[in-house]
């Protein structure tokens, strides 16, 4: 099978960009002939992948709203397609998709949209919610990353068996869990320096825990363009000694491997890798139940959740799992059980029986054909 991925920019640091480099590795080795295509950005990917993907950028300027753009970029994607002859189109992010609509019938692959965000989030973009439209009336299937968020896209478009829920792999780490007794005092959060990753409540939760924090550290792994208000709140709330702002590092899995306990305080999500991740070292965790994501990755009793958006509800939580090292060792094993849900090997099986129903056998590792 010649699977193509169509990615914004294979050089973002996102969890979108980690997660289609993962399952294309996943793909790559089961003896797949695999491409990834991005439009924009640098012609490399930010995340490791095998040397048997390609990637090809295209170098384009994103269209922001111009026609002229819009159509180079739409022309650019069609003649790269028209020559490289996928059996499948996989759109990683559904916006993507338009800039496929004035051509995509003219090709004999199948189109295959991959939401990564929950139906409720349109990032005020109205080009999101006419992607949406157009995915659920013409492309050949929509994967999105919850059961929840699927019967939000049935009840809406009234599309029926074309919406499939697949979890999002964990991606492949070289280091593996450390046992929970031997970790650090280290709080854990990972994610973009955004509003939607909600790191002012969790600064206002961390202020409020007063002397329940004792010794602990929070570090906050990531960047993004709320860097320098999240350190000035930080300052401004008397908790400056007590959290190290890590910036962006590719060496995430030492800091999850040091923490002791994970905490997202996320304002929506679509179903967040960093929780995922946090499983996979057995992290004990805290997330706020945003419309989807959390609640689904934590239903094996691996972590609590609170109410998105309050910094008391958050700041409650982390009291009492800090003051009860075996509640969280109980819920360390769960995370531990849990994450075997989410290998890559069991989740490319699910993107293959979804192509098999779209006519399309994908190989295995011998080269065969999959069944």
């Amino acid at each position: 099978m010649k699977l193509l991925f169509i990615l914004g920019n294979a050089a973002g640091r996102g969890g979108t960009e980690r997660v289609t480099c993962e399952l294309a590795n996943a793909f790559a080795g089961a003896a797949n002939d695999v491409e990834i295509l991005s439009p924009f950005g640098r012609n490399e990917a930010y995340f490791a992948l095998s040397p048997s993907v390609k990637v090809t950028c295209l170098g384009l300027l994103e269209a922001r709203g111009r026609l002229g753009r819009f159509g180079r970029i739409s022309w650019a994607l069609y003649r790269y397609c028209l020559r490289s002859k996928p059996d499948v189109v996989l759109v990683v992010d559904t916006i993507q998709f338009m800039f496929c609509l004035p051509w995509f019938w003219c090709l004999r692959a199948h189109f295959v949209c991959w939401e990564h965000f929950n139906l409720t989030t349109e990032h005020g973009s109205r080009f999101r919610t006419m992607a949406r439209v157009a995915a659920a009336w013409w492309s050949d299937a929509i994967v999105v990353l919850t059961e929840r968020d699927a019967r939000a896209w049935r009840q809406r478009f009234a599309i029926g068996y074309r919406v499939q829920a697949i979890w999002n792999p964990i991606p492949r780490f070289d280091t593996r869990p450390s046992a929970l007794a031997e970790r650090s005092r280290i709080v854990l959060a990972v994610g973009r320096l955004t509003e939607q990753k909600g790191f002012d409540v969790l600064l206002r939760a961390w202020q409020q825990l007063s002397d329940s924090r004792e010794d602990w550290i929070l570090r906050i792994v990531g960047s993004g363009k709320d860097d320098a208000m999240l350190k000035r709140l930080a300052r401004d709330l008397g908790v400056s000694e007590s959290v190290v702002f890590v910036g962006q590092t590719k060496a995430v899995a030492s800091e999850y491997r040091a923490a002791s306990l994970y905490v997202m305080s996320s304002r929506w999500e679509g179903l967040p890798m960093t929780l995922l991740e946090a499983q996979y070292f057995g992290l004990p965790s805290i997330a706020t139940d945003c419309p989807t994501g959390p609640r689904e990755v934590l239903s094996g009793g691996s972590g609590w959740l609170v109410e998105p958006g309050d910094p008391r509800a958050l700041s409650k939580g982390l009291a009492e799992l800090l003051s009860r090292p075996e509640k969280r060792a109980e819920m360390s094993s769960a995370a531990l059980e849990n994450a075997r849900r989410y290998v890559p090997e069991e989740i490319r099986s699910k993107w293959e029986r979804l192509f098999e129903r779209l006519g399309v056998a994908a190989e295995n590792k011998s080269g065969e054909t999959g069944q």
